[in-house]
């Protein structure tokens, strides 16, 4: 560049173009395609959406702050690395941070920085400081120590350190697959500290929170879903697989024949089209029928796992979010709970205890008001209990009780109160607690709802919970079997509900009709994100996906086995042996 002499002319010229990303990119811009070939980058429509977004912002003078839901071959970490490679090398002091999952992601978003440079024209290359695998500095100084490049620089590291980009202000900042990353609402948190805000900056902060679906309940999945509510400050990009021209194949209607039911479902979708940030997709109806061709063909290509064709291909951004294993629950079902579920901030939070040394009739019921910067495990201590509907007299209710150790951190202890009249979930207690505070809790919970019949499971901890329960003289408790006590010469009864490959089964088999058929009214969004996480495994073994929990879920199918109550009611029961919680007698 120092050796090449130019016009004024010329130079404003170079300055023009990079003023503008379309031009700069066709005369700078490489990729290599599918076929591993070095070609111009030319934007296809979902990345010119995210493009066409960020230069308004520019323009604008105001932050962008973006969370990108991945797709197959959309390309949108190509886009947004085009977009930072651009605006770090055309811009004074611009310190962009780009983090990656782990060594081997990070090294890919760096081959494609590299790639960018290296085909740059020397006419709009800018003087490089540091070029390794994990700094690129657009930085030069003279002689006598004075900058005289741009002081831009583009850091890659890995979401695996943990202090990743915190050490400078950041002004660009792209989070890789951040629904893979172990720490990811910490990091991302301390991460947006570094990010100036755009009042005092002269040019505005840019933020990329990128991933493909990796399951529910985790930060991205909790970011994505918020910002699509719009409950944070981040733009939603998602874009179907239908919207790309190249996913069709010759047909027509006729072709086709009878369509099912999501085939009717996919029809809609592309007659109504797509928009995001600003931009439509409109699909014309000849292309439709090509394009469910295109899906039918895919369909069989993943014949023996039908799971991952709507992770691959979704046409909708809940689909994403199915679980990657073989999915228990009904996922279209589930979708349409999801509609009705009740936002986290509109949902009316408890504590319940009862008074201490009084009869379960004496409790308190504290309404505790939901903070939106409080995480809703964090929130689950202050305020455990979720009411949708409180007792209403002459009502009668079930509950169903998954018990945990109790150990923060670990598994939840879960109470699922449910409306025997309308099926309807109207309360549900999660937190942690000692078993025996839990049977406390449950006999509170119990006798507010009308003391309605408890089912505990009984495997390990629940022993203690019902032992709790009956030391208290709650005995509205499920019963599992009878028996007769010769050394007491009375029947007995073994209470408490029991979990084993038959009854697991048989719990699970009725709540998956149950949520098929639509019958079962639960608008809590806990119990939606882990029916959608509760899976098959190549064995056929149903159980939480890894690193998911399945405590809402089990004590939501305990509830439903309570129905109807027939002879299950043991309330003329009372306890001869508190020694043996199984021995009870008639009255």
């Amino acid at each position: 560049m120092e050796d090449i002499k130019l016009t004024r002319s010329q130079l404003e010229k170079i300055k023009l173009i990079k003023q503008d990303f379309y031009k700069f990119a066709k005369m700078n811009l490489y990729i290599k395609d599918k076929f591993a070939n070095i070609v111009p980058f030319v934007p296809n429509e979902p990345q010119r959406a995210l493009i066409d977004y960020v230069l308004l912002c520019i323009k604008e003078k105001r932050p962008v702050k973006v969370i990108i839901l991945k797709a197959r071959q959309m390309g949108f970490s190509t886009a947004v690395e085009a977009l930072c490679y651009w605006w770090t090398s055309t811009n004074f002091n611009i310190n962009s941070v780009i983090i990656g999952n782990d060594e081997k992601s990070s090294l890919n978003l760096y081959r494609m920085f590299r790639r960018y440079f290296d085909n740059t024209n020397i006419l709009f290359k800018p003087s490089v400081r540091y070029n390794t695998k994990s700094d690129l500095t657009f930085e030069k100084f003279d002689e006598t120590g004075k900058q005289i490049g741009l002081g831009s620089a583009i850091k890659i590291e890995t979401a695996k350190n943990k202090s990743a980009g915190r050490s400078d202000t950041v002004n660009f900042l792209h989070a890789s697959e951040l629904g893979a990353w172990e720490n990811g609402e910490d990091l991302v948190a301390s991460l947006m500290q570094t990010v100036p805000d755009a009042e005092v900056m002269e040019k505005p902060s840019m933020v990329f929170l990128e991933s493909t679906a990796e399951g529910r309940g985790n930060y991205f999945h909790k970011e994505y879903v918020a910002a699509v509510n719009k409950k944070n400050n981040y733009q939603p990009l998602f874009a179907p697989w239908w919207i790309l021209d190249t996913y069709e194949r010759d047909a027509t209607f006729e072709d086709l024949g009878q369509l099912n039911d999501y085939e009717k479902f996919l029809v809609e979708l592309m007659r109504k089209g797509h928009e995001t940030l600003g931009h439509k997709f409109p699909i014309s109806e000849e292309s439709i029928p090509r394009k469910l061709a295109y899906y039918r063909r895919k369909a069989k290509d993943f014949a023996a796992t039908p799971e991952r064709l709507p992770q691959e291909y979704p046409s909708t951004w809940e689909e994403s979010f199915i679980a990657s294993g073989k999915n228990v629950f009904n996922p279209l079902a589930l979708q349409e709970m999801e509609k009705d579920a009740t936002p986290l901030e509109d949902v009316e939070y408890y504590k319940i205890a009862p008074l201490e040394d009084r009869p379960y009739e004496e409790f308190e019921l504290e309404q505790i008001p939901f903070e939106e910067n409080e995480t809703p495990d964090d929130f689950t201590y202050k305020a455990p209990l979720k009411i949708w509907e409180k007792s209403k007299p002459y009502k009668e209710y079930v509950i169903g009780a998954d018990v945990a150790e109790g150990l923060r951190g670990g598994d939840f202890s879960v109470a699922t109160v449910v409306d025997i009249s309308t099926m309807e979930v109207v309360a549900r207690w999660r937190g942690h607690c000692d078993p025996d505070k839990f049977g406390e809790i449950l006999g509170a919970l119990g006798t507010y709802y009308n003391y309605a019949l408890i089912g505990v499971e009984v495997n390990n901890h629940g022993l203690t919970t019902v032992q709790k329960l009956r030391d208290t003289f709650y005995t509205n408790l499920y019963k599992r079997d009878r028996g007769y006590d010769e050394e007491w010469e009375t029947p007995t009864v073994n209470l408490g509900w029991k979990t084993d490959m038959r009854t697991k089964r048989l719990m699970i088999d009725d709540l998956i009709k149950l949520v098929r058929e639509r019958v079962i009214k639960d608008k809590d969004i806990v119990f939606i994100n882990e029916a959608f996480s509760y899976v098959r495994d190549e064995r056929g073994r149903m159980n939480a996906e890894e690193g998911s929990h399945d405590d809402v879920v089990m004590s939501t199918a305990i509830a439903y086995q309570l129905f109807p109550w027939g002879d299950n009611d043991i309330s003329n029961l009372k306890v001869v042996s508190t020694a043996k919680m199984h021995k009870i007698t008639n009255g």
